[in-house]
């Protein structure tokens, strides 16, 4: 049998029109991409239950004439596409919604208009919500820009300077001093000054310590004595004023005894304890303690150091409420190089003294060029007094004091803000009456004895450090943690809006115009060759 060769069937070509082929079959039926409606399938009691009671059709009824409501043409944006993206373009807003990172904008995607609307309202909600507590935490960095809190390390006392210990005799005045008939004579014709009543009546304090001893039993401090005149016009004895010892547990000793007679015939006859830092000059607001005559007292020292970091060099005195150190300077040349409140109190206390008065009392904060206040002047330093609630009576005798209800004032008023950097001693006593007592260094059995002992009560002191309350990096957790909780927004998603608001419609635009400049480019050649080949003949 033969083979018979088999004719090849003709080639069979089909003539397609892509553009027909593209166009959707059914353009009224077009779905969209994303599907909210549940697809069909077994049905559960509680669906055939709403379906008997008309709910679903209400439902579906209510939604239609939602989408039917004419919506204002800023949010045309909102309404539902009735195509499954093939039939006509997608906007810039749909594509930054597919590709976008913010929680709820690819909700926007294949939604209906009730969809897109509800889910706008909860992303502007939470827009709102955000800004909101972004506009409250910089006002509270406003309010409060400075925040003190504790250091988790503890710093050690033998790094502490050691406070500045003052004693002052309960009598002010001494009776010897009064009996002085030279000066009696001077106060009756008036030839005496109030500096030199003050000096001449005044019961000196140094003389009547007669042991110091500082850190341990072997330094004599004597020499480290020297007496000082208080913003209230006493005149005290101070150890440790205007220097900076450091002293590890042990502390300073005194041992005090006088055979004035005003002391041993006075009811009252002790001393006060004044602890105070060493560059404050001590006023009447001084803590301090009573020590009896007759009696051994320990003091013990709980030092808090208040230090500032260095964020603070970047706000202004008005909004740290603070001066550093060595930012202002006070002029009286008896009074410390570090700044300090009480010190400028004092020192604009005598400014507005010298306005007033013409003269500044005696024993104040002064400057070379101001003359002292004489007795005839003493008037006007009460008056002035009275006025500004500056004095108070003490021992009928006029002096300064400071009063919780005028520092405020004050501060306003004399740009006194407090320090940055301070120590602040807290202390505890123990008193108890020594007759009798015998010591193995001294041996003593008279009442007119007192002894004295200050010293640390632990190792280690409390640090407080005043920092900002927000800075740039705070603020940017601040701003992150929020914008994230009520939106999941982040530098990736600011970046996403960036590109599509602004790079991506640029981008487009110069497309446009090169597309553009090339067709009018096309269009100038073919009228330039069909001008060059000129009409036919």
């Amino acid at each position: 049998m033969s083979d018979v060769p088999v004719e090849d069937s003709p080639t069979r070509f089909y003539l397609v029109n892509f553009e027909d082929y593209l166009r959707p079959k059914l353009p009224n039926k077009c779905q969209p991409l994303q599907r909210f409606e549940q697809p069909n399938g077994r049905t559960t009691n509680l669906y055939r239950n709403l379906k008997r009671l008309k709910v679903l059709r209400w439902y579906n009824s209510a939604s239609k004439r939602f989408e039917q409501l004419p919506l204002p043409k800023f949010l045309g944006f909102l309404r539902a596409r009735n195509d499954d993206g093939l039939c006509k373009r997608k906007t810039g807003f749909e594509i930054y919604c597919e590709m976008a990172s913010i929680h709820g904008f690819h909700i926007f995607v294949g939604a209906k208009t009730w969809q897109r609307i509800l889910w706008w309202l909860l992303i502007c909600n939470a827009v709102l919500l955000s800004f909101i507590l972004v506009i409250m935490s910089l006002s509270m960095s406003k309010e409060t820009p400075t925040i003190r809190f504790i250091d988790s390390k503890m710093k050690p006392t033998a790094e502490v300077p050691f406070p500045a210990v003052t004693i002052c005799g309960l009598n002010t005045i001494s009776m010897k001093g009064l009996q002085n008939w030279e000066l009696v004579e001077k106060v009756t014709k008036g030839n005496a000054s109030w500096l030199e009543l003050l000096e001449d009546s005044a019961l000196p304090i140094c003389p009547q310590i007669r042991i110091c001893e500082w850190d341990n039993r072997m330094v004599n401090c004597l020499d480290k004595l020297q007496p000082i005149w208080t913003l209230d016009q006493r005149l005290c004895c101070t150890f440790n004023y205007n220097q900076q010892l450091f002293s590890s547990h042990l502390g300073v000793c005194f041992v005090l005894k006088s055979n004035d007679t005003d002391l041993q015939s006075s009811k009252s006859a002790g001393f006060e304890v004044l602890i105070h830092e060493a560059h404050e000059m001590p006023n009447g607001a001084t803590p301090r303690i009573l020590v009896p005559r007759g009696s051994e007292a320990h003091i013990m020292l709980r030092p808090y150091v208040n230090r500032f970091t260095t964020n603070m060099e970047g706000l202004s005195p008005q909004k740290r409420d603070c001066y550093f150190p060595t930012e202002r300077r006070l002029v009286p040349s008896d009074i410390s190089s570090a700044y300090n409140q009480v010190n400028c109190l004092a020192q604009c206390r005598s400014e507005n003294m010298f306005k007033a008065c013409g003269c500044a009392p005696p024993k104040s904060p002064l400057e070379k060029s101001w003359p002292i206040c004489e007795l005839k002047q003493m008037q006007c330093v009460i008056d002035f007094g009275r006025n500004t609630k500056y004095l108070r009576n003490y021992n009928d005798i006029s002096v300064f004091t400071d009063h919780d209800e005028i520092i405020g004032g004050e501060q306003k008023n004399c740009d006194c803000l407090p320090p940055c950097e301070f120590n602040r001693y807290e202390f505890q006593s123990d008193i108890r009456f020594i007759k009798g007592m015998i010591n193995t260094s001294i041996v003593s059995t008279s009442n007119q004895e007192v002894r004295l002992r200050v010293y640390y009560d632990s190792a280690i002191a409390e640090e407080l450090l005043l920092d900002v309350y927000e800075n740039w990096l705070t603020f940017i957790g601040t701003f992150g943690g929020i914008t994230g909780l009520f939106m999941g927004c982040s530098f990736v998603s600011v970046f996403e809006l960036i590109f599509f608001s602004c790079v991506r419609p640029t981008c487009n635009w110069l497309t446009r115009q090169q597309i553009l400049w090339r067709r009018r480019r096309i269009q100038r050649v073919g009228n330039t060759e069909a001008r060059s080949l000129g009409p036919a003949n």
